[in-house]
């Protein structure tokens, strides 16, 4: 009776990894706020632009032409009139990290399944290392290798020359410039100044006003509404559940979930992240408790083939005796609208 023998071959690999990481994402994107709420919002690996360098987003800044008072109907009309967009513009940015398996690595585990078993582990803590260190480089920013990449965090200081889109300053006192468009230069433009509140280090007596105040002034300058997603430091959301708790109320007598972790706020949904600003240069005193975002203004920007891709394996060429494959991250933070964003800062404790 003839033995038949599978050869695990690139071609095999690859397919068989790319499986694994569509079962991988599905999964672990729950466990990374910032990527989860952006694809309750855009769906996975949206929104995208194929192919180029640059993002450029025409911002809405002046007025048109202006108005003319008509009293008899002979009045001369006004029909001086200008540009109102000014382009804001961000470059892609890329970074990659291998998976490898080298033959003498296949020669110690062999055996068909032994081979998967450790590239599945390798594919995993890739992909995990890669999310980690994404959403810590959007969230809080400084990430090593990340340099090249926009973040929230305006309160720290710029590094690297990528300043942060949200700042703590007060309205028509912000100076970071965010796709090459200076704040400063429009500070008495609402949509280019986020909302922030200062809880002055005390949740008890700040919070809950504080968060209601965000939400009266975002709602009063967002033209896509309501912020979609709030980001929560750890003790900032356990302050939010504290200050609550007294006030809930449960409506489903089968279940009465005291604990219960899924918590909105005017029916918003709060994501606690871990990597919140809230031990940088100016953020150790100025810690970020709680980004209101409108995902429809501020989000990442994907390229169709940069969303934590995985390419296919292939033997490295040269004197390496090995097989690799490139997991790879390509985008960019864009911001379109700051106004309809908000932080609140310094409520760290109760």
């Amino acid at each position: 009776m003839a033995i038949t023998t599978l050869q695990i071959g690139n071609e095999l690999l690859s397919t068989t990894m790319h499986v694994l990481m569509k079962e991988f994402r599905d999964n672990v994107h729950e466990s990374v706020a910032f990527l989860d709420a952006q694809e309750r919002v855009h769906g996975a690996g949206n929104p995208i632009q194929a192919g180029g360098t640059r993002i450029v987003v025409p911002l809405g800044m002046g007025e048109h032409s202006t108005t003319t008072r008509l009293q008899t109907g002979f009045e001369r009309i006004n029909l001086s009139v200008s540009d109102v967009f000014v382009p804001a513009v961000y470059q892609f940015a890329h970074v990659v990290r291998p998976v490898a398996i080298s033959s003498e690595e296949e020669f110690i585990n062999q055996g068909d399944s032994a081979i998967l078993s450790i590239l599945e582990s390798r594919v995993k803590m890739t992909a995990n290392a890669l999310k980690r260190e994404f959403v810590k480089q959007i969230v809080q920013g400084s990430q090593v290798g990340w340099e090249d990449w926009g973040t929230l965090n305006g309160v720290d200081a710029a590094t690297n020359g990528q300043a942060g889109y949200l700042e703590e300053d007060t309205v028509t006192n912000q100076g970071n410039t965010v796709g090459l468009v200076s704040k400063n230069t429009y500070s008495t433009k609402t949509g280019w100044q986020n909302q922030m509140f200062d809880g002055a280090g005390s949740f008890n007596a700040n919070g809950l006003a504080g968060l209601y105040d965000l939400m009266v002034e975002i709602n009063a300058v967002s033209p896509s509404g309501a912020p979609n997603v709030i980001l929560a430091s750890r003790a900032g959301f356990k302050n939010l559940k504290r200050s609550l708790s007294a006030q809930e109320r449960y409506v489903d007598q089968a279940k009465l979930d005291g604990g219960r972790m899924v918590q909105t706020f005017d029916g918003i949904q709060i994501d606690v992240e871990y990597n919140m600003p809230t031990a940088g240069a100016t953020t150790a005193t100025d810690p970020v408790s709680f980004y209101f975002l409108n995902m429809n203004d501020i989000h990442c920007l994907w390229d169709p083939k940069g969303y934590f891709d995985l390419s296919d394996f292939e033997t490295v060429s040269g004197e390496y005796d090995v097989r690799a494959a490139k997991m790879r991250v390509r985008g960019q933070l864009v911001a379109k609208h700051l106004g309809s964003s908000g932080i609140a800062i310094d409520l760290e404790a109760f």
